[in-house]
């Protein structure tokens, strides 16, 4: 496994007894997405798809963002699946969602299915 991020610190905080203290670490430091691009004005699935993905990750999203990268894993995954059927869009599975991880390779997929 590989770490999302990786925090550098000048030294570990120490307890009185010199045993980590984890209370005293800093917060992760979130990577920096991408800046968010809008998608043309007859692209409103992919931002809708966008608005879903940054509400379930709560960070910005871009369509070019990969899913795993923004912090997404599988119970992310089934939170969005459930938050695009709220919303009316296209069934996705989660398989899917694995295969296409950015918002451009997800409206492709969608696409491709719907299509006869």
């Amino acid at each position: 496994m590989v770490p999302a991020t990786v925090t550098a610190v000048s030294a570990l905080p120490l307890t009185a007894n010199g045993k980590l203290d984890t209370a005293r670490l800093p917060a992760p430091a979130r990577p920096m997405p991408s800046p968010a691009e809008a998608p043309t004005d007859d692209d409103t699935l992919a931002d809708t798809i966008r608005e879903v993905w940054a509400g379930v990750l709560g960070t910005p999203v871009g369509v070019d963002d990969d899913f795993f990268e923004l912090g997404g894993n599988s119970l992310y995954a089934v939170r969005i699946s459930a938050a695009m059927r709220a919303s009316g869009l296209p069934a996705i599975k989660l398989r899917q969602l694995f295969r296409y991880p950015t918002v451009r390779a997800v409206v492709s997929a969608i696409g491709a299915a719907s299509q006869p």
